[in-house]
């Protein structure tokens, strides 16, 4: 994967852990605010890797954190309250993407990090960016989020009618080396543009946007689950459009990265400006096979209630708890998590 060309951004801030999100620090608001007696339950910070603030996985990292955290005190689950875990306090951070998520894992500064499945598999088997480190043996999965689909968006009216019009043009691929970046990669190379013949240019997809209204750049390719609210706002307001990916082209870049696969843009997503079929890829929420079995329970069952609660509009993939994803993983599922995903639904919560 070739080093896109730097541009101002949003992006994340350097080094593998940053800032907190906004939950986290209500998180920890809401804890010094307690009474003293709620602090007999014993506390547990649990750090996880987000990515980019501007990109797509650090909202999920959020509704994650948010859905597993229990402070002492909370209002009960059974009376309309918290049901994560028994004092346990979340926190989304954010971080320079997926690789450097699975290496903060690996070095023991957060505890479960969010990343593709390919980046998960390079990771546990020490190939690709992760082959002079070596094998991340233990490595696993604890949940599935939404599959996050392939976006290639232009202006309405410009020069730009098809992805092979985009030889020559300065196109917008994310602002991690791996992760999205290595998917627009795989994308465009298997439509004919090799990394030589177009500019890459490194913007997250709230930047790039801006970028490609302001005609600062003439494409833009970058993963979401859809609707996004970046490509809802640009076809709205800037005569965005999408473009198709060829079916041909597309069995050509699964062939280059098999955990992608094929997946439509869900229909009214983007009124009549959505094309289907495109690519999908499915992030990860990993941990350490060493993580605490009671601890991966309650974070499945956690999970579990409140894709149950929030009645579809979750980040987590609605198959995270069924047989179909393994393949599509990377990597194993946490001892824990496949044993509660084994229980019947009655029993989970």
């Amino acid at each position: 994967m070739r080093k896109a060309a730097t541009a101002t951004t949003a992006g994340s801030p350097q080094g593998a852990v940053a800032r907190l999100s906004r939950r986290g620090f209500c998180g920890l608001a809401a804890l010094a605010l307690l009474p003293t007696a709620a602090y007999a339950q014993p506390v547990r910070f649990f750090r996880i890797g987000a990515g980019p603030i501007g990109g797509t996985m650090f909202p999920a990292a959020g509704w994650i954190a948010a859905a597993i955290s229990n402070p002492p005190g909370s209002r009960p689950c059974e009376r309309n309250g918290s049901c994560g875990v028994p004092g346990l306090i979340a926190l989304a951070q954010s971080t320079d993407g997926g690789v450097a998520n699975v290496e903060a894992l690996r070095s023991g500064s957060i505890d479960a990090a969010l990343a593709y499945a390919s980046t998960a598999h390079a990771a546990l088997t020490g190939i690709g960016a992760f082959a002079k480190r070596g094998p991340f043996p233990g490595l696993c999965a604890v949940a599935t989020l939404a599959p996050e689909l392939v976006h290639v968006m232009v202006q309405r009216g410009g020069p730009v009618k098809t992805i092979a019009d985009l030889k020559g043009k300065r196109i917008a691929v994310g602002v991690e080396t791996e992760g999205p970046s290595a998917v627009a990669e795989t994308v465009l190379m298997a439509h004919g543009l090799k990394p030589r013949q177009y500019q890459a240019v490194a913007l997250n997809p709230d930047a790039a946007a801006g970028a490609l209204a302001a005609g600062d750049i003439d494409a833009m390719v970058f993963m979401a689950r859809p609707p996004s609210a970046v490509a809802v706002q640009m076809i709205a307001d800037h005569g965005g459009i999408l473009l198709p990916l060829d079916p041909d082209r597309m069995k050509a870049a699964i062939k280059t990265d098999p955990y992608l696969f094929v997946a439509a843009i869900p229909p009214g997503a983007y009124g009549a400006a959505a094309p289907a079929p495109t690519l999908a890829t499915l992030p990860v929420m990993l941990v350490k096979s060493s993580l605490d079995a009671a601890l991966v329970t309650a974070m499945s069952r956690a999970l579990w209630l409140a894709v149950k609660a929030a009645e579809g509009d979750h980040p987590i993939d609605a198959a995270s708890f069924s047989p179909a994803q393994i393949g599509r993983r990377g990597v194993p599922l946490h001892p824990a998590a496949q044993a509660f995903r084994d229980l019947p639904a009655e029993s989970k919560g």
